[in-house]
């Protein structure tokens, strides 16, 4: 598939994107002294596994960094090949380098929101969750500082859906970071 197709199918992925961003801004602005997570504050960054549209997203800002940058990322991925890697793993993410994620514009989307308030059930109840490091001081959110993550969950799969649908080939459910950074490269391999 040419990298443009590529290129318009990750509109709606891009989209809600956006969408996220104008929701983290907006609470990162208004909490800005109750939220702890910044820069170098990397505790969280560990192996992921992505939907297929956000690993080709996320392919896609690789191939257009500098080739320095490239290579340093690469030899993470190898040392994370070396060793078993999956969800929910302790090792930490290939794309962090020095402290820093050498993706961050292009991060996905659990890491985008990842720290600040997300509202889920379990067994039937209510919860929000966040990082513990932020929110300390406050006794009570507002709803609107909130991200659902079923609605999110459900966006996202109806997204990943489209994606998937339009691309030629078989893709697994989900795809790890170390494996993703690589698509784009695949592709130009085929063309």
């Amino acid at each position: 598939m040419p990298e443009n197709e590529v290129y318009h199918l990750l509109k709606n992925y891009d989209d809600l994107l956006e969408r996220i961003d104008s929701h983290v801004n907006r609470v990162t602005s208004l909490f800005s002294p109750h939220i702890s997570c910044k820069k170098g504050c990397d505790a969280c960054c560990r192996f992921l596994s992505l939907f297929p549209v956000e690993a080709f997203a996320l392919s896609r800002a690789f191939s257009n960094l500098p080739e320095n940058l490239r290579r340093l990322v690469l030899d993470e991925v190898k040392k994370s090949q070396g060793s078993q890697g999956s969800e929910g793993s302790e090792e930490k993410c290939p794309l962090l380098i020095g402290h820093a994620c050498m993706l961050y514009k292009a991060r996905p989307i659990i890491c985008r929101t990842h720290g600040l308030p997300i509202y889920m059930e379990k067994d039937g109840e209510g919860m929000v969750d966040f990082c513990p490091e932020n929110f300390k001081d406050l006794d009570a959110l507002p709803k609107d500082a909130m991200l659902d993550l079923n609605q999110l969950n459900t966006l996202i799969t109806a997204v990943n859906q489209h994606f998937v649908t339009h691309i030629e080939g078989d893709l697994p459910e989900r795809i790890p970071v170390s494996q993703a950074v690589l698509l784009y490269q695949d592709l130009d391999e085929e063309a």
